[in-house]
């Protein structure tokens, strides 16, 4: 037996029927750009044994010993979602023992042999663990949504997938000379900042699947706290102007206010990087300003509306929204392992 790619598998295996393959080309999307480095339309399937598991974040990484069409022993890495996502569907770092028989289906890597997205996987003793599939996608980042705080913006949010969810507004065309030479020389696959544990952006901490955020106030600032990254936002609304002298940050500086029943952030002083990593990456200037407006809909979700005006490298501001639904889970450690 081998994968659809070519990799023999071992006998002991045969005692485990066929799992259906459930990816879907469009319902794939890793937290860090599925498309740079997974090719869906190249299905494999894995039988082998448990080297080990890495449960980490960003990705977790299942390494599963086989054998190639040559008989050789070889060792395929199978990436995973985050390790918060996983453990939110019950996965903990005893799902996968060293040593026991395995089946995995999932997709090829678009560069590595011996490495893919993982799909589904079977043990012998029919223990099955699901991962990133279009059926997945529309319901488990959208748990323990019965979460309390109805009409404010304090509480806990996770993002909404389905329906609504994000968007970024068409860019491309408001490119200045220099931003579209920053465009062109960005790489999706090797640049984006989650390989160096970034946060990347406050727009890219928004858009974070399944890792919660918690909004809550403190006197005169606003403490955002997201698991993705363990990131810090700080909101001041004491605040009318950004300081004159202050180091730049990835995340920028923050000061707020309200315009009726919506909370407006306006973040300035930013280091120049990567404002949106995916769709072939938004990077920006020490000149960008980013304004955001938080209102909470007519469903109890959280919109957030952003702006970012780049003069360096856009000739326009960019747009785009993303929405937040309440959740009771709690905002756990990240502890991000470098890739």
């Amino acid at each position: 037996m081998t994968t659809e790619r070519g990799p023999r598998v071992r006998d002991p295996l045969c005692f485990l029927y066929s799992l259906p393959l459930l990816f879907a080309s469009s319902g794939l999307s890793a937290h860090h750009g599925f498309a740079p480095h997974f090719d869906p339309d190249t299905p494999v399937r894995i039988e082998g044994t448990v080297q080990r598991f890495d449960f980490v974040n960003p990705h977790a990484l299942l390494h599963i010993e086989t054998t190639n069409e040559a008989g050789e022993a070889v060792v395929w890495i199978c990436e995973m979602q985050s390790r918060g996502q996983l453990a939110r569907k019950g996965v903990t770092q005893a799902s996968f023992t060293p040593g026991e028989a395995i089946v995995v289906e999932g997709v090829a890597a678009r560069r590595d042999p011996y490495r893919c997205e993982f799909g589904v996987s079977e043990d012998a003793d029919g223990t099955r663990v699901v991962g990133r599939t279009l059926d997945q996608r529309r319901t488990v980042f959208e748990l323990d949504l019965s979460a309390e705080n109805p009409g404010t913006l304090t509480g806990n949010w996770i993002r909404k997938s389905f329906p609504g969810g994000g968007r970024v507004d068409p860019y491309q065309d408001s490119f200045t000379p220099e931003g579209a030479a920053a465009h062109a020389a960005y790489d999706e696959a090797f640049d984006m900042p989650v390989l160096r544990c970034s946060p990347s952006s406050p727009i890219k901490l928004w858009d974070q699947p399944g890792h919660p955020a918690e909004i809550r106030r403190d006197g005169e600032r606003i403490i955002m706290r997201f698991e993705f990254m363990d990131a810090l936002r700080v909101i001041h609304l004491d605040k009318t102007a950004h300081p004159s002298v202050l180091a730049r940050r990835t995340l920028g500086h923050s000061i707020g206010w309200y315009e009726g029943e919506t909370l407006v952030v306006e973040t300035a002083l930013f280091n120049a990087g990567v404002l949106f990593p995916n769709r072939g990456g938004i990077l920006n200037s020490r000149e960008l300003v980013l304004t955001e407006r938080l209102t909470l809909n007519d469903e109890g979700d959280l919109e957030v509306e952003w702006r970012a005006d780049d003069p360096v490298y856009f000739t326009a501001p960019v747009t785009g929204q993303q929405v937040m639904a309440r959740t009771n889970a709690t905002v756990s450690r990240y502890d991000c392992a470098q890739e």
